[in-house]
């Protein structure tokens, strides 16, 4: 039974179409997933912390999964009740995030057999998706759009400002050289925003 995040999200579609926030995501796949798997949350490994940490019994392979829910405004009409997602806009830090959180995996499974890491952001923000009209965005290094390419050192433009580099100045370095593929999860209804995708890059030597 080898682990497939992608499996495991388009099951999770069929019930959760969506997530109000991050926390939700968290908990509904976890729930999902103890089906099958040993399933630990907020795991401490060497100083980071991963929102859940699951382990195939037979195999003994461990996976360290992060995971990101990124909002744009959205009104959802569902079973008589009216749900309104909130926008979180920053999408530049949001990329930047997302590739912290790579950096990180790289680091816990550099050298350790059988663990495996998985980001995974979640939104029905296309800015995310989309590749940019301009190409000399403060953020281009960090973009994250289909079929972009990720490795090496990434950091921000010189002229970023200080707010946007706030908590999130150093460079980014991805050892590792990732292809971003997006993937439909759900649409929730014909609006701008009614459709979630996703993006999970796998590190780790049997990705690689």
């Amino acid at each position: 039974m080898m682990f497939s995040i992608h499996e495991e999200l388009e099951r999770l579609s069929q019930k959760h179409p969506f997530f109000a926030s991050k926390e939700a995501f968290k908990q509904s796949l976890k729930f999902q997933l103890q089906e099958k798997f040993r399933v630990e949350e907020n795991k401490h490994f060497h100083d980071y912390l991963i929102d859940l940490w699951v382990e195939e019994p037979e195999s003994g392979c461990q996976y360290a999964i992060c995971l990101m829910n990124k909002l744009a405004r959205a009104t959802i009409r569902q079973n008589a009740q009216t749900i309104e997602l909130k926008h979180h806009g920053a999408e530049d830090q949001g990329r930047y995030d997302f590739l912290a959180q790579v950096e990180k995996l790289e680091r816990i499974t550099m050298g350790r057999r059988n663990v495996y890491g998985i980001v995974v952001l979640l939104t029905n923000d296309h800015l995310y998706w989309t590749e940019p009209m301009r190409p000399n965005t403060v953020d281009c290094e960090f973009r994250i759009h289909e079929n972009r390419i990720i490795t090496g050192e990434l950091k921000w433009q010189e002229r970023a400002s200080a707010g946007t580099k706030e908590n999130r100045d150093a460079p980014i370095f991805i050892k590792g050289r990732y292809q971003l593929k997006w993937h439909h999860y759900s649409t929730i209804n014909q609006d701008k925003h009614g459709e979630f995708r996703y993006v999970a890059v796998h590190v780790g030597d049997v990705y690689s």
